[in-house]
């Protein structure tokens, strides 16, 4: 029932905003709805071979303002279909937030459930890749409830953050806050971003050393942690190759954890890409590793086909060494409508 009540009072929420906007001199513009098809064919050790929809999703994302600016924006993401419970759909779905445009030189306010903005998660949108950033080990979730501030000063574009630390819950009590730095380089032909995140919170998800991806069926291994991260991340644009790195150290609880990211992107042409990337994550129940591959192929604009192959493995502390040998093919279609107001 929660599932139905929560986006009927958001919508409701949202008509009656617009309708206030309406009487203000403002309108509402600029309206998008997306919709998104991802099919899925999976086999490997342990997964079973399956095939269908991991993602059927549609967007809603509209601007108000009063025909000169901007005031504020939305995005609403609405679940379909997909075969993810728990903590792994938690970590995908949903995008629910409204940002607001206080002026010119100042930051923008977003409220609602976003993704956190630390490390390379906060610009690299994973939401809808094969291969994906080691976020459920380095922070225990992608998307979190609360406010962030968004802006620049001087050279330098940050992101401030402060959430409930759990995802779309809160534990006894728990918060995240985190604050993330970033400044741009353009190097003869290459361009070049580095950015500096720290995060701490108490009570965050932590999960057991295990060598997937994504923590699917893990829901009642999961314990909790008072978090401290330190991370630095690369986005270096060499020519037409994409290279991407993030560094990260910390505490669980005053015990060590640290990881490493490395994700390299070659496009042979605007149809064609390859994929390679390599992770590891040490804490103290033990370290986890992963390789990848992936090449992916646009049929058309808006739709295309990737294929991955991911070795991972992990050595926890109390128990045996486990690995895991993962094939994905996917096909996705995305849509875009944007009715006339």
């Amino acid at each position: 029932m929660k599932n139905i009540v929560r986006p009927t009072v958001v919508v409701v929420s949202l008509l009656l905003l617009s309708a206030n906007c309406a009487s203000a001199e403002l309108k509402v513009s600029a309206v998008e709805i997306l919709p998104r098809l991802d099919l899925r064919a999976k086999a490997g050790q342990p997964a079973a071979e399956t095939l269908r929809v991991q993602q059927g999703e549609i967007d809603l994302r509209f601007s108000v303002g009063d025909g000169e600016k901007e005031w504020a924006n939305f995005a609403l993401q609405g679940v379909l279909a997909t075969p993810m419970t728990g903590r792994a759909r938690q970590m995908h779905f949903s995008n629910f937030y409204a940002v607001g445009n206080l002026g010119v030189g100042r930051p923008k306010v977003k409220v609602g459930q976003f993704v956190v903005p630390f490390g390379t998660l906060a610009e690299f949108a994973t939401h809808a890749l094969l291969l994906q950033t080691p976020y459920a080990r380095t922070i225990g979730l992608r998307l979190d409830r609360g406010v962030e501030l968004e802006g620049f000063v001087g050279d330098w574009d940050y992101w401030l953050s402060a959430t409930s630390g759990d995802g779309r819950t809160r534990q006894n009590g728990g918060y995240a806050a985190s604050l993330r730095l970033v400044r741009d380089w353009e190097l003869g032909d290459d361009f070049l971003r580095l950015g500096f995140s720290y995060l701490e919170g108490n009570n965050m998800p932590t999960f057991p050393t295990n060598p997937m991806p994504v923590p699917m069926g893990m829901d009642e291994m999961v314990a909790f942690a008072d978090k401290r991260r330190l991370a630095v991340d690369v986005d270096w644009l060499r020519g037409i190759d994409n290279i991407r790195a993030e560094l990260v150290v910390g505490q669980d609880d005053s015990k060590r954890v640290d990881g490493q990211w490395l994700y390299y992107n070659h496009p042979f042409s605007y149809e064609t890409d390859l994929t390679l990337q390599a992770d590891r994550w040490r804490q103290e129940d033990g370290t986890s590793y992963g390789l990848g591959a992936e090449t992916h192929h646009r049929l058309d604009d808006w739709s295309g086909l990737r294929l991955s192959y991911e070795h991972r493995w992990a050595h926890p502390n109390l128990a045996s060494d486990r690995s895991a040998d993962l094939w994905t093919l996917q096909y996705y279609r995305e849509y875009v409508w944007s009715p006339d107001i």
